[in-house]
């Protein structure tokens, strides 16, 4: 018998041990694939995190997780444990990347299980761990045309046992979807664009830290956001400034866009929404009167500039049906540079 090595306390959604367990523990089970494998996993996966093993760890619970057994809030109650606890002095990998990862090269042998549950457990690491400190794969999203699903998708191809037990998870971490506000998207003339202004100046300073710098940022929005310098791209390029407005809450966003002059495209130059109202639709709400109007303007195409390290806007325009077009590198003065992709969506 092996004798554990305690390195840190147990999960306590695990079940307990007494010893060490390895993967002779796996192989004696020979080809069984049912409660006793799972079980096992568990076990060996505690033995992993007693010992100091948090990603090794996590790799015995992707495999219990690959048995079509209902028995599985366990696992989903350990991995948003283990994220929240994970210790600052052992490997733990990227989770949100391996989970990524896992659900889009899986094998067969109970596939599309394993995918949804698999994008389960990275939507858990999407909501505990800090996307700057554990980004998604930027590049493989980009070369693979990955879009990574929303919430809404996720629950809906879970089986009825993974699903309660997943929903209890995130209610508890109190990640409640909130209901999207009704919502109303007006064109506004130049008499309001110090409206614009205002929601500029409170939403940049938070969305873009750790994007860009903050003197780029109080530059950007020092060229862009003044009223004269908006309402002369009105006058002379007729761009549209519009207003989003919630109900109860009043402008809690605004976009701008133009129809160009040589193509069959509306470029969008702004969408933003205050972070307060971020994950209730109100983009994808956006997107959609915007395509509407470009339709009555004759536009066949929806195209806009992304920073490249603006994951979050990035995955909302992939699930919007955009992909990307180009790299897109600008000098805008005073020693800044845009680095961003171009990403397009036919509309017609």
């Amino acid at each position: 018998m092996l004798k554990l090595q305690t390195f840190m306390p147990p999960c306590p959604h695990l079940p307990s041990i007494d010893r060490a367990y390895s993967a002779q523990d796996i192989s004696a089970l020979g080809k069984e694939r049912g409660r006793p494998f799972v079980e096992t996993c568990l076990r060996y996966a505690q033995s992993l995190w007693i010992e100091g093993f948090p990603a090794k760890s996590i790799l015995l619970i992707n495999r219990a997780l690959s048995v079509p057994c209902d028995d599985v809030e366990p696992s989903y109650r350990a991995i948003a444990w283990m994220l929240q606890n994970r210790p600052a002095d052992r490997f733990i990998g990227n989770p949100r990347r391996h989970w990524q990862h896992y659900a889009t090269r899986m094998n067969e042998g109970h596939k599309e299980l394993r995918i949804w549950r698999a994008w389960a457990c990275w939507f858990l690491a999407r909501t505990i761990l800090p996307e700057a400190e554990f980004p998604a794969d930027h590049e493989q999203i980009r070369k693979e045309g990955i879009v990574e699903p929303t919430r809404e998708q996720i629950a809906a191809h879970l089986p009825p046992a993974d699903l309660a037990a997943w929903q209890t998870v995130l209610m508890q971490l109190g990640a409640q979807a909130a209901p999207p506000p009704p919502i109303r998207i007006r064109r506004i003339d130049a008499g309001e664009l110090a409206v614009v202004k205002r929601l500029a100046h409170e939403i940049w300073p938070v969305c873009y830290p750790g994007i860009i710098p903050m003197g780029q940022i109080d530059y950007m929005l020092s060229i862009w956001y003044e009223p004269g310098a908006m309402a002369h791209e009105m006058r002379t390029r007729n761009v549209w400034f519009a207003l989003i407005e919630a109900e109860n809450h009043g402008p809690v966003g605004y976009l701008s866009i133009e129809k160009l002059a040589d193509e069959p495209v509306v470029f969008i130059n702004k969408l933003y929404v205050l972070p307060a109202m971020h994950g209730r639709g109100i983009g994808a709400t956006a997107l959609s009167w915007i395509s509407d109007r470009s339709r009555e303007m004759g536009a066949t195409h929806l195209r806009l500039r992304v920073n490249k390290r603006n994951a979050p806007a990035i995955r909302s325009y992939l699930r919007s049906g955009f992909h990307f077009k180009e790299d897109a590198v600008n000098d805008i003065g005073s020693g800044y540079v845009m680095d961003d992709y171009i990403m397009e969506k036919a509309i017609a």
